[in-house]
């Protein structure tokens, strides 16, 4: 599995159009946002999911999610569920 991406190299890949701390912030709210929802009725594997109005795509494997685009962005973030 690739390395997790941390929130300091996300915020530095960047573009200059986009605010990190606006971009963090909606990250780690989805983030709690998934955590929160209940995932055992997905099936495993990548997909599409909106979750509170935001959508982003996440590889649902068990125990965790790990999501891998954010807001038109490539990103590795694991989440435990």
């Amino acid at each position: 599995m690739a390395k997790a991406t941390t929130l300091a190299e996300l915020a530095n890949s960047l573009p200059d159009s986009i605010d990190p701390g606006r971009f963090t912030a909606d990250l780690l709210q989805a983030i709690e946002r998934l955590r929160r929802r209940p995932l055992d009725i997905y099936y495993a594997g990548p997909r599409s999911l909106r979750v509170d109005g935001i959508t982003m795509m996440v590889d649902l494997q068990p125990k965790q999610a790990v999501i891998t685009h954010f807001a038109g962005r490539a990103v590795n973030v694991q989440v435990p569920c």
